[in-house]
């Protein structure tokens, strides 16, 4: 069943994101805190925190699916940036759509969207830095958090020391393939470089052992996307044959251990775990690094080149950690189980910020000097035009001040040195012009409810 829902109240829901996203602005440790029946946890990321909250408005599910999609796309860059321009936006220009029909509204949008295109063009122009790997650079893309900066710059200069030239291409390469973990050790938080990939493993392992490297689950009913079953040869029709064959084919090509990124068989895992080693859930990025072109979906499907020589050792610094001597690790310790996801997402906010801006090979300067340049530059080109065109311009120069007064009001915590990625920030700017596009044109939602609910309606 559905029922129609009145979107009233949208400036209330906006006041809402407006007042989280000030609370975590310019503080990139800060820490919220949930406590529900079910669990407590730390949160930091503005988009998990806004959902653990679950507020209550008939638009809440597309604001939040638009910032997940953000969030994955960019693993949590400008999301702070997206938030804030769409309650910016939206303060500003509510008022003006409640006085104006719907042809000047799309008018004003378009500018709007021509600003930041032709604010795209200026940027690349007059307003990136070029790229120099420094110690310095890493810092501030970390925002000066050293622990992890620090961490990266290690693998930087390891990558350094193996190779006197390194192309653009490698350096990406290297790191986008760089592992890593968070573990509870310690009393305070630490990040440790290790040459190598670092797995966690039950058991101690020394030497070269004979490894296959599943892109997918060990499991009887395990079936990848973009299967066809016409094409499989081989159909296994109980959990007894399945587990034979399995078996028939880890002793016919001698294999020792599995690394998987899905999950393995229970069954398997007992029945073999006196003669193999079974390591699952590893990243699909890392394992691809570990197995290159050997990969299979399928153990069904190993052949003898799919037959890896691995050499593993045990970790000198954490006798639970065996290594792997390809690749690189950064080890994450926290004092606390209840740290590890809100840490974990703070370094790889830092790495992908940092892989955002290696791939550009130049930068912004962030702690809102880039915007104060680019409102500098547009208020000087303020000309006569159309009443449409002189609102969109007031609306984007208010909203970069305002952004740019927030920021520099947080003494306690700015820092003025800050260094931004380039096509996150901008993609803020225009996600979040197109959602208060589609919010101010929402007036009712139609809304599915289960039976349970049927009886409000």
């Amino acid at each position: 069943m559905s029922r129609l829902v009145n979107c009233d109240h949208l400036s209330s829901y906006i006041c809402q994101l407006k007042s989280i996203v000030l609370s975590l602005l310019c503080d990139h440790t800060r820490m919220k805190c949930v406590d529900s029946s079910i669990s407590f946890q730390y949160i930091s990321c503005p988009v998990r925190f806004i959902e653990e909250l679950q507020l209550q408005h008939p638009c809440h599910s597309l604001v939040i699916q638009t910032l997940h999609t953000f969030h994955t796309k960019y693993d949590g860059c400008s999301c702070k940036t997206l938030l804030f321009f769409l309650t910016a936006l939206f303060n500003h220009l509510q008022p003006i759509f409640n006085g104006n029909n719907q042809l000047i509204t799309k008018r004003i949008f378009n500018h709007l969207d021509q600003l930041i295109s032709q604010s795209i063009s200026v940027a690349k122009t007059q307003f990136t830095e070029n790229l120099l790997l420094t110690s310095q650079i890493f810092s501030r893309i970390c925002r000066h958090q050293t622990i992890y900066s620090e961490s990266l710059y290690q693998a930087y200069v390891h990558l350094l020391s193996k190779n006197q030239s390194i192309s653009q291409t490698d350096l990406i390469t290297y790191f986008d393939n760089l592992h890593h973990l968070t573990r509870v050790k310690y009393t305070n938080e630490k990040c440790l470089f290790m040459p190598g990939t670092l797995l966690q493993i039950n058991k101690s392992i020394d030497g070269y052992r004979r490894t296959v490297c599943i892109d997918g689950h060990l499991l009887e009913d395990y079936v990848h996307l973009g299967y066809n079953n016409k094409l499989k040869l081989k159909q296994i029709s109980s959990t007894s044959t399945w587990l034979h064959v399995i078996i028939s084919i880890l002793k016919q090509y001698s294999i020792e251990s599995i690394i998987c990124s899905g999950t393995i068989d229970q069954k398997l895992k007992d029945i073999e775990s006196n003669d193999r080693i079974f390591i699952e859930n590893i990243p699909v990025k890392t394992l691809r690094f570990i197995g290159q072109n050997s990969l299979v979906s399928y153990l069904t499907d190993v052949d003898h080149e799919h037959i890896l020589s691995l050499n593993y050792m045990p970790c000198p610094d954490d006798a639970s950690l065996t290594m792997i001597d390809k690749g690189a690790t950064i080890v994450q310790y926290v004092p606390l189980d209840s740290l590890i996801d809100v840490k974990h997402e703070q370094f790889l906010h830092c790495l992908s910020r940092f892989r955002q801006i290696l791939r550009r090979s130049f930068y912004l300067n962030g702690s809102g000097q880039f915007e104060d340049q680019l409102c500098k530059y547009w208020y000087n080109r303020r000309e006569n035009s159309s009443q449409e065109n002189h609102l969109a311009h007031e609306c984007f120069l208010e909203c970069l001040q305002l952004y740019i007064k927030e920021i520099t009001n947080r003494r306690d915590c700015f820092q003025s040195d800050m260094i931004d990625d380039f096509d996150s920030k901008f993609d803020a700017w225009r996600t979040s012009l197109e959602l208060v596009n589609v919010l101010t044109q929402i007036d009712h939602v139609v809304e599915i409810v289960t039976d349970d609910q049927s009886s409000d309606i």
